[in-house]
């Protein structure tokens, strides 16, 4: 159950099994969410309570000092090739509300279309892609940097997308980035320089 109960549109009744979808589309505030579940012999749990905050869009962004990136492609071999070297790409989320960030969870997609950590490196578990950044400071901003030192060997541009999903709060609140605001940077890789002999 929910308290109070217009912060979700879902049928928390109609909830069967061990994971649940729901919908936080109720007012700005606090809410309560009280699960308690019965188990194969008819027993019933405890009931065990999370506290949600409903946030009002744009709270939880990417900071707008903090831009989409362009850098130059690596040469063959991971040598940098930009002057002057420049190997990583900086960004800030930051937070709106009354409560400092504990972390924040990112997920980084490459032009293919997989998900890599902040090293560029491509995930193992592609269907648990998302990346916690810690916050080292005690703050309402999380700063991190995401490795730039790709190769674009297309005669393209090629983007790689970060998304920022969700961050928690001091007091243990998850608060979930809204589409449609400013939740996505990208790290666009130029085209080589293209030289030849005449």
């Amino acid at each position: 159950m929910v308290t109070p109960a217009n912060g979700t549109s879902t049928n928390l009744a109609s909830i069967v099994g061990n994971n649940a979808e729901i919908i936080w589309d109720g007012f700005v505030g606090l809410y309560t969410l009280s699960v308690q579940v019965v188990d194969g012999n008819g027993c019933l749990s405890e009931f065990i309570s999370q506290e949600i905050e409903i946030v009002s869009p744009g709270d939880l962004v990417f900071a707008s000092s903090f831009p989409n990136t362009l850098v130059c492609s690596d040469l063959v071999g991971g040598i940098d090739g930009s002057v002057p070297e420049h190997s990583q790409s900086l960004f800030r989320v930051t937070y709106a509300g009354d409560a400092n960030l504990v972390s924040a969870q990112i997920t980084i997609e490459n032009p293919n279309g997989d998900f890599v950590g902040l090293d560029g490196v491509i995930l193992p578990d592609q269907q648990n892609a998302q990346i916690k950044i810690d916050n080292v400071e005690t703050d309402k901003e999380i700063d991190f940097a995401v490795s730039d030192l790709w190769e674009n060997n297309a005669s393209q541009l090629i983007d790689f997308e970060i998304k920022l999903i969700s961050a928690l709060t001091a007091d243990q609140v998850e608060i979930m980035a809204v589409s449609g605001t400013d939740v996505v940077r990208t790290i666009t890789v130029l085209t080589k320089p293209a030289i030849e002999f005449k």
